[in-house]
């Protein structure tokens, strides 16, 4: 298939989602999240490595937006943040929420908690 199709284009966005929730599940900032994927892919000690995560940096953040990123690229990256020891922790503690368009648990309790006050108003007023 070539590149550039609604197909392609529809991973690319899951795959960038992905990557940023990964990001959100381990508190880091895009220049944390960098930093760990800079130092993975150029393992070798440059002289002006602050720099250089800065620039990858600033090239990470338009990765994660644009739709031309290759599909490659990205799960190479999530690779990457799969295995980094801060995710495996990650993982164990606390399942990151997904938004999937249902109501709020703590919404659904308060409304439940307040229906019962309602219905044992309703009965006690009844018993007069």
């Amino acid at each position: 298939m070539p590149t550039g199709t609604i197909r392609d284009n529809k991973q690319v966005k899951q795959l960038q989602d992905e990557i940023i929730a990964m990001q959100k599940q381990m508190g880091w900032t895009k220049a944390r999240l960098a930093e760990v994927i800079y130092c993975e892919l150029n393992e070798e000690d440059e002289d002006d490595e602050d720099a250089s995560i800065q620039k990858f940096t600033e090239s990470l953040k338009k990765q994660l937006k644009r739709d031309s990123t290759p599909p490659e690229l990205l799960k190479r990256y999530i690779r990457i943040i799969c295995n980094h020891d801060d995710y495996r922790k990650a993982g164990r503690v606390v399942a990151n929420p997904v938004l999937i368009g249902a109501v709020d648990i703590s919404i659904l309790r308060g409304v439940s908690a307040a229906s019962k006050r309602l219905l044992q108003d309703m009965e006690y007023d009844t018993e007069l």
